[in-house]
């Protein structure tokens, strides 16, 4: 069977495809990539703290990314006891 050999090779892969798409995608049809980041630079521009507003920024993505990671290396683990 060849699904138990391709699971553990996939998992990284697909993981990372998942975190992309979370980056480059409408989420909740108001926070994308592009959207936040565009704003980030309107903001840094009015206001003039561009650390400020781009760990802002960065926190968000981290916020949303993260949890994507730690289910990925929780199921490689899972995977891994299995064999």
């Amino acid at each position: 069977m060849i699904l138990p050999q391709a699971v553990p090779v996939a998992i990284p892969p697909t993981v990372g495809f998942l975190v992309q798409l979370v980056k480059s995608t409408a989420l909740a049809s108001i926070l994308g990539y592009r959207e936040l980041t565009k704003t980030a630079q309107v903001l840094t521009n009015a206001t003039f703290q561009p650390f400020l507003i781009f760990a802002l920024v960065a926190l968000i993505y981290f916020a949303l990314c993260y949890p994507l990671t730690a289910w990925s290396r929780a199921l490689e683990r899972k995977v891994a006891r299995m064999r």
